[in-house]
């Protein structure tokens, strides 16, 4: 399929926001995936002994889960037929609030927002995960790279509304909908862009984005790692991006790729934020480009 650019490399219209830093952010979680082909050694004890010595000064502590993994086929007069297989999930973590889940085809790394670091310390500990899966585990070939970050408002907190632009608020506004109407609102945008700067290799194959938003009850869960309930009704600001790609499994250039997209995440994020929200959530610009 050959795709038509018109708009040249960029997400959405939207500048670079500044160097910036801040004090209390809404930040719930944070994860960095990349998805290989599959491995059984890594479904086995023995197999993946050689990661665990490779990670063990980064994650000194490790789980195996044994999960239930159902696949139907639906045909054209509904489910068809369905499959299920028990999988091994290894969960490596450490004393400083980070997560390494590896399966035998994916490895996700995570971090609650209470323990983020800051961008370069997330982005030089993925590389330091990447290289020990070329080195211990012999990955050749990463399939798709991405990057979520998950921003949680509590809705009870007086002047919530006004943290976000119109366009994320929407009809959750307490000024158009009261509270106790509200059940919930969420909305969806998928979107793309050409494969330039760090994704040139692509060719043909775009960079995408989820971006989600919107305000769910009390009792609802974030599909994180791990997934994450929620106790008080909240605005939630979902942001996905990633390029379903084969390519050589290349530590630094894995690495390169998660900042791209982070920057696509930036702007996206810098730009729903209200004058108010930066300052309810304590916003320092200190530079130029880029966050910290």
């Amino acid at each position: 399929m050959e795709l038509s650019w018109k708009l040249g490399a960029c997400m959405l219209l939207l500048p670079n926001p500044p160097r910036y830093a801040m004090g209390r952010a809404p930040l719930a979680q944070v994860i960095i995936q990349v998805s290989f082909p599959v491995l059984a050694r890594l479904q086995t004890l023995e197999g993946i002994a050689p990661l665990q010595d490779a990670l063990i000064d980064l994650f000194p502590y490790m789980n195996r889960n044994r999960v239930q993994q159902v696949s139907m086929l639906v045909g054209p007069t509904g489910p068809a037929a369905s499959d299920s297989n028990e999988i091994w999930i290894n969960e490596f973590t450490n004393d400083d609030g980070w997560t390494l889940t590896v399966t035998e085809s994916s490895a996700s790394l995570s971090v609650g927002g209470s323990d983020y670091p800051g961008l370069q310390d997330i982005e030089d500990m993925f590389e330091q995960v990447c290289t020990a899966l070329t080195e211990a585990m012999n990955v050749r070939r990463c399939d798709r790279v991405g990057t979520r970050y998950m921003n949680v408002v509590r809705t009870d907190r007086l002047g919530w509304s006004t943290w976000f632009k119109p366009q994320i608020i929407g009809l959750a506004d307490p000024e158009l909908t009261p509270p106790e109407h509200l059940v919930a609102t969420i909305t969806e945008t998928r979107l793309r862009r050409p494969p330039t700067g760090n994704f040139a290799w692509a060719l043909d194959k775009p960079v995408e984005g989820i971006t989600r938003y919107g305000v769910v009850p009390a009792g609802s869960v974030i599909a994180g790692v791990p997934p994450r309930p929620l106790d008080a009704p909240s605005l939630v600001l979902d942001i996905d991006m990633f390029i379903a790609a084969p390519q050589k499994f290349d530590p630094k250039a894995l690495a390169e790729q998660f900042h791209e997209l982070h920057t696509e995440i930036e702007k996206i994020f810098f730009w729903a934020v209200t004058d108010s929200g930066k300052e309810e959530f304590e916003v320092t610009v200190r530079g130029e480009e880029g966050n910290e």
